[in-house]
Parts: structure tokens; C-alpha cells; sequence
């Protein structure tokens, strides 16, 4: 059980790290470079947020799979999602502000319907599939 929670926790905190490197990728915008688009410089911390955040909710989400808390696995990038909308409205005012919370907001809304969705489905499958 506390192992579990220490795992959400992880994640919880992971996922908001990356919504606000992509808050902070919003703010500072794409500037053009030989090779394509990038960052501009002195984006270090938003790269870093945005990857290592990545990565550690990913593990954090797909550890919580196996335990009982496996159903409840959206809601930890659901609520990232939701950090990622107050950071980008505390960031900037500015349209680009508002259409990337928007678009945080729907993902962050999204994923646990979804999820729920597809598992009611399995259930739905399962039991008309199960012996009688």
C-alpha cells in the first residue's frame, strides 16, 4: 500500500513537471534552426522538465498497473494536466496561453473517459465471453 502511493505520488508530480516544461516551451515559443525548430537558448529547465518528466510518469503510470490502484492509473496524468493548465495561465495571458491550456485542459479531461470507456468495454466483453 505504501509503495503504491509513493508510485502515484512519483507520478503525480512527474506529469506536472512535464505540463509545465510545456507550458514554459509555450511561453518561450520555437525559433528556427539549421535542422528544424528547437528552443530557444536558455530553455534548459523546461527541456529537462518536459523529457525527464516524460519518462518518470511513464514508468510511475505503467508500475501502477499491476496493483490495485491499475483503474485509478489515468487520473495521475489527468492531474499533471490540470498543474500544466494553472502554470500556462500563470506564465502568460497571451492567445498561445490560452489555446495551449485549452488543449492541456482537453487532454487532461479526456484520459481518464477514455481509459474508463475502453475498461467498461473489457468488462462489458468479459462478461458476455465468461462461462455461464
Amino acid at each position: 500500500m505504501m509503495n503504491t502511493a509513493w508510485r502515484v505520488a512519483l507520478g503525480v508530480v512527474a506529469s506536472s513537471a512535464f505540463f509545465w516544461g510545456v507550458a514554459g516551451a509555450v511561453d518561450l515559443g520555437l525559433e528556427r534552426t539549421r535542422k528544424g525548430y528547437a528552443l530557444p537558448d536558455g530553455s534548459g529547465w523546461y527541456n529537462l522538465a518536459v523529457f525527464a518528466g516524460f519518462i518518470v510518469a511513464y514508468f510511475s503510470v505503467a508500475s501502477l498497473t499491476d496493483t490495485t490502484a491499475a483503474r485509478h492509473a489515468a487520473l495521475v496524468p489527468a492531474a499533471g494536466a490540470w498543474f500544466g493548465v494553472v502554470s500556462c495561465l500563470l506564465i502568460g495571458q497571451q492567445t498561445r496561453h490560452w489555446v495551449a491550456a485549452a488543449v492541456v485542459a482537453l487532454i487532461g479531461s479526456a484520459l481518464p473517459l477514455v481509459v474508463h470507456r475502453r475498461n467498461r468495454t473489457r468488462r462489458a466483453r468479459l462478461g458476455a465471453d465468461g462461462p455461464t
